[in-house]
Parts: C-alpha cells; sequence; structure tokens
C-alpha cells in the first residue's frame, strides 16, 4: 500500500510541475548518457544518470593502481573526434595531451611500421607481398573514390549495395588473398574489436577512406578524466541497475524500477536510453515490435582487455602494435601506455594493455582471472621475450558490449527502424553507439542529439 501511496504522490506532483521542470532520466552513465546530461544540464535541466557499475565512463573509464594509470577500454582520442576534443577545450580540461601514435604489425617475429595516410604507405609495407602491395593500393583508391556512398550516417541506395557482403568474401574474391590477414584483419580487430569475417565490405571500405595521417591525443591522468568531469555536474546514481521502464501513457511519464542495494522506483517526464540495444526490450517491455526485434538482432563483439605492470620500462616497442591471428590466438592489439604520457607509469616501469581478439574474447569471457592472464602472458613472451619476469601484477577488464559491429545487411536493417531514433517513441530517447558506428565521437554525438531534441520539445 505504501508503494501505491508513493506513486500516487510521484504522479500527482508530475501534474503539478511546470514543464520548465520536466524530470529527464539518462539509463546509462557511459560517455553517451554523460553528453546527453551535460547538454541537459547546460539548458537549465537537472537529468538524473542511471548506472549499474560502481564508475562512469564505460569503456572510456580509468582506474589508478600502485601508481599506474590503466585505461579499462578506449586508449586514445583522434584528432578526427572533434566535437569530443571541442568539449574537452570547453571544460578546460588541460591534461589532454599528443602521443607519438606509432603503431606496428607484429608478423613473423619482427615487428613492422605500420601507418596509412596514402597510398604509397602501403607500397613500404614489408610483410606484404609485391602483389598484395598493388592490390591494396588499387582498394584503398577504391575507397576514396567512393565519397559520399561510404558516409554511414546518410546512406544511399549505393552504400547498401556496398554492404551485401563480408569483408573477408568480397577481399578473396576480388585482391590478393594476403589483405585479408595483413591489412584487413588488423583494422578490424583493433578498431571494431571484430573480424572481416563478420563485417561488411562497407565497413572495411569506409575505414580506409579515413585512414590518412593524423594525431593521436590521451589524457595524462587517463580516458576516465573526461567521464569523471563530465559526472561531476549532474546526479548520478551508480550501482542503480534499471530493470524496468514502465510507460504510464502515449507520451510518459515514465515509471523507472531500479535494482542494486535500494532497490526503488521514480516518475521521469522523458528518458534517454544510452545502453547497447541489446539490452533495451527487458528494460521497456512496450516497445513496438519492429524496433524490439531489431534491438535483439544488433550484434556486439564482446572484449577482454588486461592490464599489465612491469618493473622496467618498455618504451622501445611502438604504442599501438597489431598482431596476426595467423601467429598469436589470443593477443589482437597490444598498447604501450608508457607512450601516452609520463606521468601514467611510475619511472623506470612499464605497462602494456593487452587487447584480446574477438575470439579468444568470446571463449574466454566467463573463464576465470587466473586462465585469462595464463593465455596472455604466454603469448606477450613471444612478443616481448622475457616479459613474464618482470610482470607485476595483472588487471583484467570485461566488456559483453565490447564494440558494435556491422555485418552484411546492418545498415539496411536499421534503416527500417530509423524513425525510432530520429524522433523517439513519445518521450522515450536513443542514444549510444549504435549511430551507426562504434566510436566515442558517435556516442558522445547521439548523446547531445538525443538531449537536444528533448531540449526542442520542451522549449528551452
Amino acid at each position: 500500500m505504501e508503494s501505491v501511496r508513493r506513486y500516487n504522490r510521484l504522479i500527482l506532483g508530475r501534474l503539478r510541475t511546470k514543464a520548465v521542470d520536466q524530470r529527464v532520466a539518462i539509463v546509462g552513465g557511459g560517455i553517451s548518457g554523460l553528453s546527453a546530461g551535460h547538454r541537459l544540464a547546460e539548458s537549465g535541466l537537472k537529468p538524473v544518470v542511471f548506472e549499474s557499475e560502481s564508475f562512469v565512463g564505460g569503456r572510456m573509464s580509468s582506474e589508478r593502481v600502485n601508481g599506474f594509470t590503466i585505461d579499462k577500454g578506449a586508449y586514445t582520442l583522434p584528432e578526427s573526434y572533434r566535437n569530443l576534443r571541442r568539449l574537452v577545450d570547453q571544460l578546460g580540461i588541460g591534461s589532454l595531451v599528443q602521443t607519438p601514435g606509432t603503431s606496428s604489425i607484429f608478423a613473423e617475429g619482427e615487428e613492422h611500421p605500420f601507418k596509412v595516410g596514402s597510398p604509397a604507405d602501403f607500397l613500404r609495407f614489408k610483410p606484404l607481398s609485391l602483389r598484395s602491395k598493388k592490390d591494396v593500393v588499387k582498394l584503398f583508391l577504391y575507397a576514396q573514390s567512393l565519397r559520399s556512398a561510404l558516409n554511414l550516417g546518410r546512406p544511399t541506395q549505393k552504400t547498401y549495395e556496398l554492404e551485401d557482403e563480408p569483408a573477408s568474401d568480397y577481399l578473396l574474391k576480388h585482391y590478393d588473398p594476403q589483405i585479408v590477414e595483413r591489412v584487413a584483419y588488423p583494422l578490424f580487430c583493433e578498431l571494431f574489436l571484430g573480424t572481416p569475417e563478420k563485417n561488411s565490405k562497407l565497413a572495411l571500405l569506409a575505414t580506409l577512406k579515413t585512414l590518412t595521417s593524423f594525431k593521436i591525443f590521451a589524457f595524462e591522468e587517463g580516458m576516465g578524466t573526461l567521464p569523471e568531469t563530465l559526472s561531476s555536474h549532474m546526479e548520478i546514481r551508480v550501482e542503480t541497475p534499471v530493470l524496468r521502464i514502465d510507460t504510464k501513457g502515449e507520451r510518459g511519464p515514465y515509471e523507472i524500477h531500479t535494482g542494486g542495494r535500494r532497490p526503488s522506483f521514480d516518475i521521469f517526464d522523458s528518458v534517454v536510453l544510452a545502453v547497447p540495444f541489446p539490452l533495451i526490450p527487458s528494460m521497456v517491455p512496450q516497445l513496438p515490435g519492429d524496433l524490439r526485434d531489431y534491438c535483439r538482432r544488433v550484434p556486439y563483439s564482446p572484449s577482454i582487455v588486461v592490464a599489465l605492470a612491469t618493473e622496467r620500462r618498455l618504451s622501445q616497442i611502438s604504442m599501438i602494435s597489431n598482431l596476426l591471428r595467423t601467429d598469436f590466438k589470443t593477443l589482437g592489439t597490444v598498447i604501450c601506455d608508457s607512450h601516452k604520457s609520463s606521468g601514467r607509469v611510475p619511472q623506470g616501469r612499464g605497462l602494456l594493455t593487452a587487447i584480446l581478439c574477438e575470439g579468444a574474447s568470446r571463449a574466454l569471457f566467463r573463464a576465470s582471472d587466473e586462465q585469462i592472464s595464463a593465455q596472455v602472458i604466454q603469448e606477450l613472451d613471444l612478443f616481448f621475450p622475457k616479459f613474464s619476469e618482470n610482470l607485476l601484477f595483472v588487471k583484467i577488464y570485461r566488456w559483453e558490449q565490447g564494440a558494435l559491429q556491422l555485418p552484411a545487411g546492418h545498415l539496411l536493417d536499421r534503416d527500417s527502424v530509423r524513425q525510432y531514433f530520429e524522433n523517439g517513441i513519445g518521450n522515450l530517447y536513443f542514444a549510444g553507439e549504435s549511430f551507426p558506428v562504434s566510436s566515442l565521437e558517435a556516442s558522445f554525438n547521439s548523446g547531445i542529439q538525443a538531449a537536444n531534441r528533448i531540449i526542442s520539445r520542451i522549449g528551452r
């Protein structure tokens, strides 16, 4: 009875509230949810962010361990992320520093510098045969010629035609097979946390088109600097998972039921869903059937990130090393964190962040920390001789929805429910990295867009 009386009081209070005092809930404290909250707060609203974890930022979070700054997922902020970097400047966060940005491919026991900015860069890449070099130049030039057809945010009929098959099938049909393993796989493994078999040729061509020379930045105190700064300006309820959202009318209000240490419910006028799409149907049972089915189909790759601190510095390797699956079954990408900034690692010590390949992340996701550590260390000893002899500690982070995948037909499938993302459902809005690619910039932009729709509706 007490819960019924409380609900009635909340509803009555909402009816008496002026439009300018509307309550907005944001489900998810990752960068998309926090950017939505920041924009709403700028307009004078006071959003409430619900986060199931004990920290904010999602894969853009950091942790300080024994003097080491560890990035739990995302590890750089490229120059191309213009909107995110503009926000950093506006907030006055002065700890964003440019990194060397060096990268390499580790093939057959040797490290090879890998830089893509023009066709000539491919011609200098030693792990490719002469035939492969010629083919990859043709592929790169073809990607450049497609221009607006590779704009995933504004797909055309040509865009849909380009996503009709997996990248691996397309490459094996038209180019030297070596390109799949030594060009496409490293790109998908690092940028998509996926593989050329599970992503379309459109995803490959769009990626190649944008791979030009650019600067890479990182936060001196960790990537979590930005989400922590944003969260300090709004109400965040951590360790408060949203269990269910009930719609009480065509345009709300919305009753949000939460779990965690203090299960409760509250009433909000608008809701921004800033979580991976597969999580939404169980939260919102009243979704339209076509949208519910789409959300369940959206494919993500799991990700396991392993941070390993060492007794001695490891600065002689590239900042980013991509490992081939023909040589490594567990490791996908290795980041040398001491390249990011001097304050991240204690003097004389080292820190590597190993990101497992898609197959290993999927196979080991429910495995013990000990089993994951053993496999990672075994392969790091091949990549970096005697690495295990200098090990200080290991930290493991698991992300069930590590990164959105772009399989054949994904954009066309998404187009069938596009109206929900653009207009919302009543006063229920969507944000997240499914708009339509997996990147911090895309997540940030989607949060801002969702917030702007709310602001426009209430006339702030």
